[in-house]
Order: structure tokens, then sequence, then C-alpha cells
């Protein structure tokens, strides 16, 4: 019955006017962070802009994968896998063509999307659910790794890709050069709020309600009508595509696809960033991968030998103080604090 109630209560009137509200909040809020993002690099220096450029890049795969498990209930061990074939693609690419940059990050794009597709169809229309699907999802994220070290003639091997170029665009006689300069973090700030832009909208949309049946009750959805395997892969699509565009940012800012950026030790650490910033949030991503990225950069700085041991405590007080994530517990105390400024709470 919770599949019913999620629909018949975002369709109602006035929670259709929530929704509205919802959105232009998220959306006011998407605005002020690309202002803050826009003007932070004369800020922080040359070496740290460098560690700025890889949190917003790695931000987005966050997101990518909060889309699919906070929002559809499908945990994913192999979103680092959809990651690196982006970065791989575009890296092949740009390597051999250094002013195809427009071939590049769309085939970074296109074809972890496409492979997604696939993988949902025998998936999710064989059933394939919850810990089967996490477990399928491993298993392709160490395939993918295998695959990245032996077929070397494209990949490089070992060693990963050499030669990468960072992204030219060209549009006609004019080109935009994200490889010089502030260029690279520019880029990863641009895919960021592109990704942010999207999962946004998802979330507001009947494509968004109708995945928040399927994750409460997917049984009660399919009663209803939909089809829950199509809705299913077409966001694992979609969520890999996002990834892919991640990977993709990240090569074109790093010149570099290497072996480690699909493998499944990856992948978990995405899985902690989206389930510290808090998994039923947009913003629960981008605080959980700043968050994790930053912490692992100071403490391997201060800690050089236990830092691992650190962060992992770290994580275990984050998971047992904040169970929902950071996210979930700022909205917590903000929704608190808005009803005990209500005349009727006096």
């Amino acid at each position: 019955m919770r599949a019913l109630g999620v629909l018949t209560k975002w369709t109602s009137p006035k929670t259709a006017a929530s929704r509205k509200k919802g959105m232009v909040q998220a959306l006011v809020g998407i605005a002020v962070l690309s202002v803050g993002l826009t003007v932070l690099p004369p800020l922080i220096g040359a070496f740290n802009l460098i560690l700025a450029t890889q949190i917003v890049a790695y931000a987005l795969v966050a997101v990518s994968l909060q889309l699919l498990w906070g929002r559809a209930g499908q945990l994913s061990f192999g979103q680092a896998a959809f990651f690196g074939i982006g970065a791989y693609a575009y890296g092949y690419v740009s390597s051999r063509d250094s002013a195809g940059g427009w071939l590049a990050i769309s085939l970074a794009v296109l074809i972890p999307g496409l492979i997604a597709l696939l993988v949902g169809y025998f998936l999710f229309f064989g059933g394939i659910r919850g810990a089967y699907f996490s477990i399928v999802t491993l298993a392709f994220a160490l395939i993918t790794y295998q695959i990245a070290i032996s077929w070397q003639s494209v990949t490089g091997g070992d060693s990963g890709l050499a030669g990468v170029n960072g992204l030219v665009l060209q549009f006609g006689a004019f080109a935009i050069d994200f490889s010089t300069g502030h260029g690279a973090y520019y880029l990863a700030m641009i895919s960021l709020l592109l990704g942010l832009a999207i999962a946004t909208a998802v979330r507001f949309s009947s494509f968004g309600l109708v995945l928040e049946a399927i994750r409460e009750d997917e049984n009660r959805a399919k009663l209803l009508g939909y089809n829950t395997s199509l809705y299913l892969m077409g966001t694992l699509a979609l969520s890999a595509a996002l990834a892919g565009l991640a990977g993709g940012t990240f090569a074109a800012v790093s010149f570099i696809a290497a072996p480690d950026m699909v493998g499944a030790l990856l992948s978990l650490e995405i899985l902690a960033w989206v389930a510290i910033g808090g998994r039923n949030y947009v913003a629960g991503a981008l605080i959980g991968a700043a968050f994790m990225r930053v912490l692992n950069d100071q403490v391997s700085t201060v800690f050089q030998t236990s830092w691992p041991l650190i962060v992992g405590l770290v994580f275990i007080a984050v998971v047992l103080f904040f169970p929902i994530g950071i996210a979930g517990g700022i909205n917590n105390v903000w929704r608190r604090m808005t009803y005990l400024t209500k005349p009727e709470a006096r």
C-alpha cells in the first residue's frame, strides 16, 4: 500500500504545489552553488584547485549513484565501472584525435549508457532485484577491471592510457579550450551542474514519482499498471550515462584513464560517499563526496600510515550518529527549528 500512498500523496493538489515549491528551491540551490563554484578558484590557490577539480568530478558520479540507489532503491556496487568506461572512452578517442572533443565526451556518455541499457534489460526483465542486483553489479565491476588490465591495445593495460588530451570543443571557427588555466575546473563544474539539473528534474517529475513508488513497493506499482522493469532499466541507463560523463570529465581534467577507475574499491568509496551524505538527498551526494575526499586528503597528509583507520572510524561515527546521512540530519534539524518558530508550537 505504500506505493499507492506515495502516488496518491504526490498527485494531490496540495502536494503538487509543494512539489513545485521544492523544485524552485532546488533550482535556486543549484544557482547558488554555481555562483559559489564559479568564484572559488581565485580564493583557494593553484594546489587546492586540483583537489577541488577532482572533488567536483567525483561528486557527479556520487549524484549518479544517488539517482539509482536513493531514488529507485537499487544498490549498485558497480558504479565505478561506468565511471571508468566513460574515462577510457574519452581517453581512447582524445589520445588519437586531440580535435575530437565532441566525439570523445559524447562517447564517454553514450557507451556506459548503452551498456547499462543492455545489462538492465537482462537483469530487470529477468526479475533480478535487491541483493542479487548488487552482487551482479559487483561482478560487473570485477569483469570490467579485468578487461581494463588485459586489453592492452585499447586500455594500455596496468599502466592505463597515455597521451590523454584535455577537452577542446569546436563551434565552427570558435573553440572553447578546457585544458588550460582554470578550464579543467570549470569543465568539471559544468558537468556537475548539468548532472544536478538532470537529477533534480527526475526528482520532481512523474518519472521520479513512479521510481519512489517502485522503491516503496514494486509489486503494488505493478498492480497500478506501471512497467517497473522498464522504469528501472531507464534509470540504470541514465545513472550510467551520468557516471560516464563524470569519468570522461575526470579523464579530461587529469589526463589519464587507469584501471583503478573501474575497480570495485572505487565503487565502494562512491557508495560510502552517498551513504554518509544521505542517499535520499541529491545534496547528500555532494556533501558526502566533498566531506570524504577532503577528509582523505587532510588525514593522509598528517597521518601518513594510519590514515585509513582514522577515515574508517570517522565513517563509522557518521553512520552511527547520522543514520540518514549528513544531509538528512541537517534537514531534520532545519524542520525542527522551523516548527519551533511557529505559533502553534509555543
